[in-house]
């Protein structure tokens, strides 16, 4: 592709995107630029699905490694398997969190025999196991929405090589070879 069509393709795309914006009229627009337009706003789209479903991942992941650094602390101060949380202000302040975050655990509780101890730990388990379900659920979108993004990439170019080829061919018989 010549110098001159890649700045024509990149006018062509500057004006849809200024359409689809608002900015300028698009009736009065060729066909190939409406092509553009469409293909612009599709990707335009996708990329912000793909975003709002990376935060919303991002986010959910954060709570699984905040519930396995909780998990740890709970292990290193468990003595005789026994957890006492009584002057551990940051154990008490993460406990409240987890709550936040679906763990089940008892109001006000702040000590813990060893039966108590491990149903506490497999509830932040089950807590982050359902996390990375949903996650696991999410990347799959987030692939699809990708894969997507990518072949409506791919249908642009496929469109706008026969406007372009055809473009061609008429000035050619225009201009009589």
């Amino acid at each position: 592709m010549s110098s001159e069509q890649v700045n024509r393709l990149d006018d062509l795309a500057t004006e849809a995107i200024a359409a689809i914006n608002g900015e300028i009229d698009s009736s009065g627009m060729s066909m190939e630029s409406m092509v553009l337009l469409i293909n612009a706003e599709r990707l335009r789209f996708l990329e912000n699905k793909i975003t709002k479903e990376f935060k919303e991942l991002k986010e959910r992941q954060d709570k699984v490694a905040f519930l396995n650094s909780l998990n740890k602390k709970i292990n290193s101060a468990t003595v005789k398997d026994e957890l006492d949380i009584t002057s551990e202000e940051e154990l008490k302040t993460m406990l409240e969190k987890a709550k936040e975050y679906g763990v089940d655990v008892k109001d006000g509780k702040l000590k813990f025999n060893k039966e108590e101890r491990d149903r506490l730990i497999e509830n932040i388990r089950l807590t982050v196991d359902d996390l990375n379900v949903l996650n696991d659920m999410q990347l799959q979108t987030v692939t699809r929405l990708t894969t997507e993004r990518y072949e409506s990439y791919q249908l642009a170019r496929s469109i706008m090589k026969p406007l372009h080829e055809d473009k061609v061919s008429k000035a050619r018989a225009m201009g009589g070879r």
